[in-house]
């Protein structure tokens, strides 16, 4: 009898880890909500909302409730445009919608009267404000980062411009210091997956390469509770993912004696050779 109830709880244990559903970290991902109208001012329910993102073409689809209120979450960073359609109403269409790590962007719409075949379209170029919620925060896109002349010597750690151009945050890779707080009391996230393993906040031997960073976020106060395990700030990295476009990266490092300076020394002593230490 014991070996039969051993095997049925396993059966069920089984059975339910295939009726598991897939859970998603959020705090690498952004969100986009909002409230669609009418000319009137009236709410408009039952509005399909799509999300498409411009690199992989990947759609979120949702569905304005009976407040006129939507909400498109889990949304990995980039590009996007926001269609809002429903028949009786030309078909709203939002544009050039930049998403950064943990944004929540709010698009209220409002829809004129017409054909659904009709569409009006809006290039959303300024930067969209933040209503939301208090976050403070720094956001240093990939392009930024590469495109600048690097050196070899930390040059090529994206945290470390952390330390340059955000405000509230000084220190270095070993011990940093976000808005006051203690040295390493910051939290390290990458795809939303905390990279601390034994010193608190420190990844200097295992950070993440630039090429492969699509956005860094310094986070530095007004976090949601989704930050509280750490009580200092946050320094957030999403990497990159495969997009519709061919793209890589490369770059050569080489040193050799033939190119290395003479010392003072060396000049003094007229020893043309460097690698005279007499």
């Amino acid at each position: 009898m014991r070996g039969a109830a051993q095997r049925r709880l396993l059966l069920i244990l089984f059975v339910v880890s295939l009726l598991a559903l897939p859970v998603f970290g959020q705090v690498d991902r952004a969100t986009v909500n909002g409230r669609v109208t009418d000319a009137t001012g009236g709410v408009v329910p039952g509005v399909e909302v799509v999300a498409t993102n411009q690199d992989t073409g990947v759609q979120t689809t949702t569905v304005t409730n009976d407040l006129g209120l939507y909400t498109l979450a889990n949304l990995p960073i980039g590009s996007y445009s926001v269609k809002f359609s429903l028949t009786g109403f030309k078909t709203t269409d939002r544009t050039g919608i930049g998403l950064v790590i943990a944004q929540v962007a709010r698009i209220d719409v409002v829809l004129e009267t017409g054909e659904i075949s009709e569409t009006v379209t809006v290039s959303a170029n300024a930067d969209l404000i933040n209503k939301d919620n208090a976050l403070v925060s720094t956001v240093m896109q990939s392009e930024t980062i590469t495109d600048l002349p690097l050196s070899f010597a930390g040059g090529r750690s994206v945290e470390n411009f952390a330390y340059a151009v955000t405000p509230a945050v000084e220190g270095d890779n070993w011990t940093s210091y976000i808005g006051g707080g203690p040295a390493f009391s910051k939290e390290v996230l990458i795809d939303g997956i905390s990279a601390t393993s034994q010193i608190q906040g420190h990844i200097g031997e295992s950070s993440p390469t630039m090429e492969a960073v699509q956005e860094f976020k310094v986070q530095t106060s007004g976090m949601s509770a989704e930050y509280g395990h750490t009580s200092g700030g946050v320094f957030n990295f999403a990497l990159k993912s495969g997009t519709n476009d061919i793209h890589g990266s490369s770059f050569y490092y080489t040193r050799n004696e033939a190119l290395n300076a003479n010392t003072w020394m060396n000049n003094w002593r007229l020893s043309r050779n460097p690698n005279d230490f007499r």
